[in-house]
């Protein structure tokens, strides 16, 4: 049975944990990524009204994905 790591990864931290995992378990990586890309502003976690400020307290407003 293959091994499916699924993952999401805004700025690239997760993606690169994730990249060393699957090499070492020799699995298979799938990307979510949002239809929308963030933007440096949408990250900003210490403004209250980012993007992801906002989805991190609401979940019905997380972003689509493909």
């Amino acid at each position: 049975m293959k091994t499916l790591v699924a993952y999401f990864s805004a700025t690239n931290t997760t993606k690169s944990v994730v990249e060393e995992l699957s090499e070492k378990l020799g699995c298979d990586m799938y990307e979510i990524k949002p239809v929308q890309p963030y933007t440096d502003a949408d990250l900003n976690w210490m403004d209250r009204k980012s993007r992801s400020s906002v989805e991190m307290k609401d979940k019905a407003s997380r972003p689509a994905s493909s």
